[in-house]
């Protein structure tokens, strides 16, 4: 079984490329039956803003995540980066250091996939 860490960089720029990245990993667990994770890093943190306008869209694809029982983490520095607080984002997602997040999860056979 494949193991792939799914890291969004891309910010509210670009919110195609981030739709894309909550697909992809939705896919890879359902369809292909991979063990997938999640991480919100750099200005990806943004999807988490839940004060943002696109938020209710953001939401409700975290949620679709939840709903595979995918892991869902967000970078403590991109959030300060960002100016967040664990009060702005979305309930449920664990903040960690994003550096280290990726160095394990290479460590433990995963693949990288970036958005």
């Amino acid at each position: 079984m494949a193991k792939i860490l799914v890291m969004l960089i891309t910010g509210k720029e670009n919110i195609n490329t981030e739709m894309v990245a909550f697909s992809f990993a939705f896919n890879a667990v359902k369809n292909a039956k991979s063990n997938v994770e999640f991480l919100f890093l750099g200005r990806g943190v943004q999807a988490a803003n839940k004060s943002q306008k696109s938020s209710p869209q953001f939401l409700e694809q975290i949620n679709v995540l939840r709903s595979e029982a995918i892991p869902l983490k967000i970078c403590k520095v991109s959030m300060a980066g960002e100016g967040l607080t664990e009060n702005d984002i979305f309930s449920g997602l664990e903040p960690v250091y994003g550096g280290v997040e990726v160095d394990s999860r290479i460590q433990d056979g995963y693949s990288v996939i970036t958005f």
